[in-house]
């Protein structure tokens, strides 16, 4: 089969009709920055689906997994910002085995900045309310009591008994100062609720 224009066969390829007509001007010898600007023509009057197939074709021609990578990545950054925003959950929904995909989500937070790994804890986790962060707080509070509770006991005890009670009481006076830090109010802070 011949196009009309050319003259030339046509085949049907991964990314609609090709002709050799396009191949054959591709055949001369130009400077390679021609080379990309005459590919860069020819991918803008593909349609959108056979643009989508011609980069999936071209990151899986790469010989090495590093071209590929170096291959999608050069597409990645070309895509604008709306179209981005699934792309990583979709990346890592098709990998294949779960710790690829941990791997992978991993180094797709990692990349994040840190006021957007926060932004996506607090969408991941949510804020505890009130009464959630409140109870916490008794929470730490009372360990912390018994803690001072029980290692000052235990230092007591081993003073009476003329024993080294440098530890117990290093133990207790620290979770008395936590306890004084928590408790105290800070002239900086702001209540939240």
């Amino acid at each position: 089969m011949s196009t009309p224009e050319t003259g030339l066969p046509s085949t049907e390829g991964p990314t609609g009709p090709r002709t050799d007509a396009r191949l054959q001007e591709s055949r001369s010898d130009p400077e390679p920055s021609d080379h990309a600007r005459e590919a860069a023509e020819l991918v803008q009057k593909l349609t959108p689906a056979e643009q989508q197939h011609l980069a999936a074709a071209v990151v899986q021609s790469m010989d090495t997994p590093e071209q590929q990578r170096a291959a999608a990545e050069g597409v990645v950054r070309a895509l604008p910002d709306a179209a981005m925003q699934g792309l990583a959950a979709t990346v890592v929904q098709s990998i294949d085995t779960p710790e690829q995909q941990r791997a992978a989500a991993e180094g797709v937070v990692r990349a994040l900045p840190n006021e957007q790994r926060e932004q996506l804890a607090d969408s991941v986790l949510g804020r505890p309310d009130r009464v959630t962060r409140q109870h916490l707080w008794y929470i730490v509070v009372w360990t912390m009591a018994a803690a001072i509770f029980i290692f000052g006991t235990m230092a007591f005890v081993l003073m009476y008994q003329k024993k080294a009670a440098e530890a117990p009481l290093a133990l207790a006076t620290t979770a008395l100062g936590g306890v004084v830090g928590l408790v105290a109010t800070s002239p900086g802070s702001r209540r939240e609720d």
